[in-house]
């Protein structure tokens, strides 16, 4: 989700871990007055900090995010060839100032995706369309940088680059543009699966009907099924975080772009009364 400038900041505030560094800072001041009071903003402030850094919390969130969708099976896959006219695959950021590449490549998550697109092209032999922009300003976008490594990889090309989303809702409102241009009313979308849900609500919003092809799910391993599970750690507070951040991005999308159309221009609220 990319939020430019002052709403980051805001983001970042909401979620873990700089809201309970916040509620932190209030028990202390609160302490000061009322010792009881602080002291109990404190403790709840520290319980969370251990509760969302537990590796099978963070994985739970996720889960409840990705049980939205299922992983596109061998029987799925046979329909979403039959229905499907394209694979749309959505752009995760970029690593940038890549020393080992000399200058910006894939990030992990976009190369997990990449790499599943792939796989549904050679499976289905659809055309592929790669979308994400610059959502920092940079000379380059993520879906020329997707081509670059499908080129030099895979010895692929997409047949469409969307250039120009700055973040999910954009990815779909680009993409839709170049896909209703070559009569594509239907596309297997390729994301992460915690991230799926807003990725369909957004491309619905612009009139395309999806097959979900989620990837890059969140399991544990061998030390994730024992103690380890359950004792704190910075990757526990990664995947609490992130989920949590999903769940404010679709929120968020719910209020902000509900009432977009497909060409990208606001419509009137419908109110309840006029509704019949």
């Amino acid at each position: 989700m990319s939020i430019p400038g002052w709403q980051e900041i805001i983001v970042l505030l909401l979620l873990p871990p700089g809201s309970l560094i916040l509620i932190a800072v209030l028990g202390f001041l609160i302490y000061s007055k009322w010792t009881w009071a602080g002291s109990a903003v404190i403790v709840t402030a520290l319980a969370l900090l251990i509760a969302l850094s537990l590796p099978r919390t963070g994985q739970q969130l996720m889960a409840s995010l990705e049980a939205y969708t299922s992983p596109l099976g061998a029987d799925g896959l046979d329909q979403a060839q039959k229905d499907a006219k394209a694979i749309v695959v959505l752009a995760g950021g970029r690593y940038a100032n890549a020393p080992e590449f000399g200058g910006d490549t894939v990030s992990r998550p976009t190369l997990e995706r990449l790499r599943y697109g792939v796989y549904l092209h050679r499976q289905t032999e659809l055309p592929l369309l790669v979308s994400g922009g610059s959502a920092g300003g940079e000379r380059i976008s993520e879906a020329e940088l997707m081509q670059q490594v499908l080129e030099q990889d895979y010895k692929l090309a997409a047949n469409w680059q969307e250039k120009y989303s700055r973040n999910t809702f954009e990815n779909a409102l680009e993409s839709a543009e170049l896909l209703r241009a070559a009569s594509i009313e239907h596309v297997i979308l390729v994301t992460h699966g915690y991230h799926m849900r807003r990725a369909i609500w957004s491309f619905e919003q612009m009139g395309i009907k999806v097959t979900a092809a989620p990837t890059g799910f969140t399991t544990l391993g061998y030390r994730g099924r024992t103690v380890h599970a359950y004792l704190p750690s910075a990757k526990g507070l990664y995947l609490s975080s992130l989920a949590l951040r999903e769940h404010l991005g679709y929120l968020w999308y719910q209020l902000a772009y509900r009432n977009i159309d497909s060409a990208g221009q606001a419509q009137p609220a419908t109110s309840p009364a006029s509704e019949g």
